[in-house]
């Protein structure tokens, strides 16, 4: 019966819901969440050298985000016992914001993730046309950006919540927040990217999965709401 609980840990962790559990749980499951964002990310590379993560359909990637996790967990049985136990009937979701704080380590620690989270969103035109790594010479500025979106859709989520918001709001009030970011940072990824960036569809679209990865290890809570429907 514990594996088929762990099973139904596994498929949760992806969805990247936020439960209303409490706070304590973070810290933890600090050590928890490290040992399985290392182990995916390993997981997730092994699999890319097989064939290329943004190859995937979205099935696919959801089949591989879920497989991934489950065998982490699987080896960590006792670890997640003890957190379901401990959680009681707030387990679900327990595992839901865990999976939510796992995600958003992935997209900033793990560069292969990308791909495959952008699977996730149906977003394909950019990563098959751009690479998504993080040079060490663009992640300062990457880095600014995701820290002004993050404080731009922080005060737009006071006024109304982003997750409250109809799909279409929601991508509207993104995008509107991210031209506010690059016509304040303007010279700066001009002088990074080269000023033809700004005609470059497909590079736009790859520097703002950049940033969303980025924004994902800051402000986790708001890069949840992205996706829903």
């Amino acid at each position: 019966m514990t594996r088929y609980f762990l099973v139904l840990a596994a498929a949760l962790l992806p969805l990247g819901a936020i439960g209303q559990s409490k706070p304590a749980t973070a810290s933890a499951t600090a050590q928890l969440e490290s040992e399985i964002t290392a182990e995916v990310c390993r997981d997730f590379e092994k699999q890319h050298k097989v064939r290329s993560l943004d190859q995937l359909s979205k099935d696919e990637a959801m089949t591989l985000m879920q497989e991934a996790m489950k065998r982490s967990m699987m080896s960590r049985a006792k670890q997640v016992e003890k957190l379901m136990k401990d959680a009681g009937d707030n387990s679900a979701a327990v595992l839901r914001e865990m999976g939510q704080r796992v995600g958003a380590r992935l997209a900033s620690e793990c560069p292969v993730a990308l791909a495959l989270f952008t699977r996730l969103a149906g977003n394909t035109a950019a990563v098959q046309s751009a690479d998504l790594t993080i040079g060490d010479a663009e992640r300062p500025l990457l880095t600014r950006l995701a820290t002004a979106m993050c404080t731009d859709l922080t005060a737009v989520d006071a006024q109304q919540p982003l997750s409250q918001m109809s799909k279409e709001a929601r991508t509207g009030q993104i995008q509107q927040s991210m031209q506010k970011v690059l016509k304040d940072h303007a010279r700066e990824v001009s002088e990074q990217y080269g000023p033809e960036l700004f005609m470059d569809a497909d590079r736009m679209r790859a520097l703002g999965i950049k940033v969303g990865g980025l924004m994902a290890g800051q402000c986790p809570k708001l890069v949840a709401t992205f996706g829903q429907q």
